[in-house]
């Protein structure tokens, strides 16, 4: 009785200082808040953490930076329950293979863990007292108007969240409770399997990756589901524009992202449609990748977490700044696109030298823009000095191929990049469970050493 009553506490607390709370009048007040935040979490946390407690006193920039290899090397030294990464793993796996992802380990520690898309999966963990935090804050965020007075509505029906993913966690299933229905709609079946239960249950919020939410606008516009969501909200995967442009046709609304990864919940869509960076309870340090500031990859810091420490903790994906302050008054950071991870941008030698330049996915994705209006999804991959492309359920499978090898050309000219050959090969469907990497660097072209 009373950890329910500490938990609906730690939850409601959560969801007002997110709801209406965490106001700042500049951008100057924000970065100090940040400062007071990083000063208290070093004096009573980071000493929890075997990996810091030695390097509590440093100076900022003498705080190593660590990556997902550092952290799985040393995955007990990051947690403070000392749980091993063979523990963490064998958990996480056992999840998976039972589907029965309700088990915790001692203490109520969740185990959660990555797709592994980019290599191994990584592997989170988290408490009890976190999981509230993280209901409070996801809901205090992301809940409409509309659907806000439906959870608080005791004489209405529930709210109901529908969500897609591949694997389910304790951290999500925090959101059930009287006023909320939470159903979990796995993507280890088919999702034609869940169909007739999804038009059944006729959810309020639709959560799905945005390749899923793809296939369901198409559902919907073909006849297949019939559902009227209030709410739609892509996780998990960048959020294509063509994905997001079926939504709109199929349910009348742009989609709301959620920007979370193993490292934590890092970003959300405001009520103005603009895409925000969480820098209220996580630091960011740019790592610019490119001279007009444009686009850069971020170290790290949860400023929250308790059980497992993100510090200084080097992220692969590439953000790009949209520098024109958001109609919703946040002064934290406004992002125009994730464009994806840095094995997602793909390095071609320069026309004028040997030196390689970056190409990043979303200069692809415009660039292809045009050429797929005639084919639905696509694949392209740099193996080395050439590029692998396919297609998916063309009519014209090669008129595509070369339309759309006509445009990465084009492209190339553009960008002063030489043109790597090109093979086309057959498409193959990615697994349920596998998140949609449309391009991908499997291996940049060797480049020749100056003499």
């Amino acid at each position: 009785m009373i950890r329910r009553a500490v938990d609906l506490f730690t939850f409601v607390t959560a969801f007002c200082r997110h709801r209406w709370g965490y106001r700042f009048k500049n951008r100057q007040a924000l970065l100090d808040h940040q400062q007071r935040q990083v000063a208290r979490a070093r004096r009573r946390r980071w000493d929890k953490f075997k990996y810091y407690a030695a390097r509590r006193a440093c100076a900022w920039d003498e705080i190593p930076v660590v990556g997902k290899e550092e952290t799985l090397d040393s995955f007990a030294e990051f947690n403070r329950y000392g749980i091993s990464l063979q523990a963490a793993r064998a958990h996480a796996f056992e999840a998976e293979r039972s589907r029965d992802f309700r088990p915790t380990l001692p203490g109520y520690i969740s185990v959660g863990s990555s797709s592994g898309t980019s290599g191994s999966p990584s592997f989170f963990l988290v408490s009890q007292r976190e999981r509230m935090l993280w209901a409070g804050a996801m809901l205090g965020r992301m809940l409409s108007s509309s659907c806000l007075r439906r959870m608080l509505n005791p004489f209405g029906r529930p709210l109901r969240i529908a969500f897609f993913l591949r694997a389910n966690n304790n951290l999500y299933t925090a959101l059930h409770s009287t006023r909320i229905q939470f159903v979990f709609f796995d993507l280890a079946a088919s999702l034609e399997s869940h169909r007739v239960a999804l038009s059944n249950f006729k959810p309020d919020i639709l959560v799905a990756p945005a390749s899923v939410l793809g296939y369901l606008a198409e559902w919907q516009h073909n006849g297949r589901i019939g559902i009227s969501p209030q709410q739609v909200i892509s996780v998990a995967e960048r959020l294509e524009d063509d994905d997001a442009l079926a939504v709109a046709a199929a349910w009348g609304m742009l989609p709301q992202q959620i920007y979370q990864c193993t490292e934590g919940f890092l970003g959300h869509t405001c009520a103005f449609g603009s895409l925000h960076l969480n820098e209220e309870w996580v630091l960011f340090e740019p790592q610019w990748q490119d001279g007009e500031k444009c686009r850069f990859t971020a170290v790290i810091t949860d400023l929250q977490r308790r059980s497992q420490s993100f510090i200084r903790h080097r992220m692969d994906d590439v953000l790009q700044i949209n520098p024109t302050p958001c109609a919703c008054g946040r002064v934290t950071l406004r992002l125009e696109s994730i464009e994806g991870r840095q094995d997602e941008v793909l390095w071609l030698p320069a026309v004028d030298s040997d030196s390689l330049k970056p190409i990043f996915p979303d200069q692809v994705r415009r660039a292809l823009m045009l050429a797929l209006s005639s084919c639905g999804d696509y694949r392209l991959e740099q193996r080395g000095p050439r590029l692998a492309l396919s297609v998916r359920n063309s009519a014209s499978k090669a008129g595509d191929l070369s339309l759309m090898e006509s445009a990465l050309r084009t492209l190339c000219e553009v960008l002063a990049v030489r043109m790597p050959a090109v093979d086309h090969i057959d498409w193959t469907e990615p697994s349920g469970v596998e998140k949609r990497r449309r391009i991908r660097c499997l291996s940049p072209p060797y480049v020749r050493e100056p003499a």
